[in-house]
């Protein structure tokens, strides 16, 4: 059986064409939604983050103003703005500035783990004002390629009874 010469169809060519064609776009939705899964796993990890955080902080805020747990233990937030300007006589932060745990040449004065989470807080007291404490809660992860990751958070408390 012979066809005619004007019977139109697709060379060989023209096939190998449309397949490349659609190679290189599923290629590309592919690396999409391999990004928009990472995209969520980091969403995800930073809502878990924020929400031990908030946990954390109602728990602190809830105890005593003179709780343990509420104390400069090492003295780094503490009288150190002695004429009162607001400024730090040390020409530091009133110790909130150690906010990468994951780095061990810093200290925290607090620290917890909870699960893959860290959640540390440094306390300054008479800071930013006298009878106020700022309290700076940290919390890292590392996601699952190993990379470190941090959110930090700040808040004052006034003592509810100051000495004055």
């Amino acid at each position: 059986m012979r066809f005619p010469f004007n019977q139109r169809g697709f060379t060989l060519l023209e096939v190998f064409a449309a397949i490349l064609v659609f190679a290189l776009g599923a290629m590309a939705l592919y690396r999409l939604q391999v990004a928009t899964i990472q995209s969520s796993s980091f969403a995800n990890d930073l809502t878990e983050a924020t929400t031990l955080a908030q946990g954390t902080m109602e728990e602190l805020l809830a105890r005593d103003y003179l709780d343990p747990n509420l104390v400069d233990t090492d003295g780094d937030g503490t009288n150190q703005d002695l004429n009162g300007d607001g400024v730090d006589d040390n020409g530091g932060d009133f110790g909130l500035g150690h906010d990468n745990p994951l780095d061990s040449s810093t200290q925290v004065d607090f620290a917890v783990q909870s699960g893959r989470y860290q959640v540390c807080w440094n306390v300054a007291n008479d800071h930013p004002i006298p009878a106020t404490k700022t309290i700076r809660l940290i919390v890292t992860w590392h996601d699952n390629k190993e990379v470190p990751h941090r959110t930090v958070f700040n808040y004052v408390v006034k003592n509810p009874a100051p000495d004055l």
